[in-house]
């Protein structure tokens, strides 16, 4: 049995107490930064259809994963360094089965604000488990899921972009054979890519800077049409994308004229 399981036996009080006769649910609690803020959602499952028990059984999972989430994150907070707390992550989602829970949450075709799934996706984020950040990321923006309290943003695309240029940075400090080994260039064209078809409304200076460490990536390896492509790309999105110089001197270089 996993380690949430002895957790989740205190959940049916905790349902009782977070739920009234008005549907109002406490949805969840940050407790991953400063003082905690209780998230007070109305939560509507529909109740017709062929997966109209699956549902309800969801939602019942829903409120004993809130549980195990919970303790979790008050865990992670008695760690001090980064690799303990990738290693806690990590060793939960492998053992607690809140990936399962989500895969049964988007079977159901379920649909509210479930601090579960935003912190098991924050997690996949922070371990760089891009797959399974992928999968996820359409459902989260699609559903409007709420972002916990410490994060500025209300946009899951702008925080994985966030996310996804810091990664890409570190890795430019790399050396070429090191930058080739991540395949970061692989996923940032993967994100870019879901963000070119999906037209997603994410904040332009953001935007920009993907596009402009893409650029910067691809020609530390040496793959210059596909840098000034990003770069050019990132100058529209953004006109103080930063790589207006670097653009210039790289079309000279291809002997491409090119209007920035």
């Amino acid at each position: 049995m996993s380690l949430v399981a002895k957790r989740l036996q205190k959940a049916a009080l905790k349902k009782a107490d977070s739920t009234s006769d008005t549907g109002k649910k406490v949805i969840g609690v940050d407790l991953a930064k400063g003082e905690d803020k209780t998230v007070t959602q109305y939560v509507k499952v529909a109740k017709t259809g062929s997966n109209n028990a699956l549902r309800d059984e969801v939602m019942k999972s829903f409120d004993m994963y809130q549980v195990g989430i919970e303790s979790d994150l008050a865990q992670l907070k008695q760690f001090s360094s980064i690799e303990d707390k990738a290693q806690y992550k990590s060793e939960v989602l492998a053992n607690n089965g809140y990936l399962e829970y989500i895969e049964q949450y988007k079977t159901a075709g379920a649909n509210h604000p479930n601090m579960v799934l935003a912190w098991v996706f924050i997690w996949l984020v922070d371990l760089e488990r891009w797959a399974d950040v992928i999968a996820l990321l359409p459902l989260m923006i699609e559903q409007q899921q709420p972002l916990p309290t410490r994060f500025k943003t209300t946009h899951w695309g702008t925080f994985v972009f966030d996310q996804l240029y810091d990664i890409g940075a570190k890795k430019l400090e790399k050396d070429l054979k090191g930058i080739v080994a991540s395949k970061v260039v692989k996923t940032f064209t993967t994100f870019i890519d879901l963000y070119n078809e999906n037209e997603w409304d994410i904040k332009e200076i953001v935007a920009g800077k993907v596009f402009a460490m893409a650029g910067k990536l691809e020609q530390k390896q040496m793959n210059f049409g596909n840098a000034l492509t990003y770069y050019l790309t990132a100058q529209r999105i953004n006109d103080g994308a930063g790589v207006k110089k670097v653009a210039k001197d790289l079309a000279k270089q291809l002997d491409i004229e090119i209007e920035i």
